[in-house]
């Protein structure tokens, strides 16, 4: 599609940017205002399924009012159009999922920074009311200083109230989400609040700080089953840079019980802000090169 000057709806294509089994991301500039934008696109032989389509319209729906530093912007939705599409905040970064294969040392240098900015977009969401479901490092884009931004909010689901828990508000019908990131209420469709996240965030700081998922399983039921029933082994016995102080934090973001987690994550940020993440500094890639020279 994106050859010369095609076109979706009132945006020209410059390119695009990546293609999965049921969306594709183009760079666009919107033809009358000059604005860039990423274009989210349903591939050809989706575009006519009302469960793609619905899932599009309702990231445009939680996301349309959100003003955030930490949280990708939302500008507007055609569910109808030939080409189904949602108009985001263009970003020239790559998500964290890419960044942590491909340059795990610079995110690690700057991980209290990624840290706390992933934090920070899902705290801000929490405040709007609603549970991301799908926390993983593919869902923030980051730049080069480690400064997160929090996108795809189309598995989000309303925050219920107590009244709303007792009649099964927040639940979802089906099994959604990520298999290594999911919390055990989410594997078990219980209904879901702010403390779901939390332990998916978990998941993800123990990646950023690891480069290794909490779980992996031989099989999907074999790794949804250590979810549920399997602890954790304490992070900083699997990289011993890392604080005590830091590692029992997501231990408890970890627990297997909501109830038993941090209650949100301003309280988690707040406890960050007082404790160091590593023992040692991370070395930035730059300065390892230099050192590496210097032995020869």
């Amino acid at each position: 599609m994106a050859r010369g000057h095609d076109y979706i709806a009132s945006f020209r294509v410059v390119r695009m940017i990546r293609s999965g089994s049921t969306c594709q991301i183009y760079e666009a500039i919107h033809d009358t205002t000059g604005q860039k934008v990423a274009l989210k696109t349903l591939v050809a032989e989706r575009r006519k399924d009302k469960a793609e389509l619905k899932y599009l319209q309702h990231e445009f729906e939680v996301a349309k009012e959100f003003k955030n530093e930490f949280v990708n912007e939302v500008y507007e939705v055609d569910a109808k159009h030939s080409v189904p599409y949602l108009s985001i905040e263009f970003s020239p970064f790559q998500n964290l999922k890419q960044r942590l294969r491909g340059e795990y040392d610079l995110m690690n240098y700057h991980a209290s920074t990624v840290i706390s900015s992933v934090l920070e977009g899902l705290n801000f969401l929490h405040d709007q009311g609603w549970v991301h479901c799908d926390v993983k490092p593919d869902n923030f884009l980051v730049d080069d200083e480690g400064n997160c931004k929090l996108i795809d909010f189309a598995l989000a689901v309303k925050i219920p109230s107590k009244l709303g828990r007792m009649f099964g508000g927040g639940k979802s019908k089906t099994i959604a989400g990520t298999r290594s990131y999911m919390s055990p209420e989410q594997i078990r469709r219980k209904s879901l609040d702010n403390r779901s996240d939390i332990y998916s965030a978990g998941c993800l700081l123990t990646e950023i700080t690891t480069g290794k998922v909490p779980f992996t399983g031989d099989s999907p039921e074999n790794l949804l089953t250590r979810h549920l029933h399997m602890k954790a082994p304490p992070i900083c016995s699997v990289n011993t840079n890392i604080t005590q102080e830091f590692s029992d934090l997501v231990d408890e973001m970890l627990n297997k019980i909501p109830a038993e987690r941090p209650d949100s994550l301003a309280l988690i940020l707040g406890r960050l802000k007082s404790m160091r993440i590593y023992k040692a500094q991370p070395i930035h890639p730059s300065q390892m090169s230099t050192d590496d020279d210097a032995e020869f």
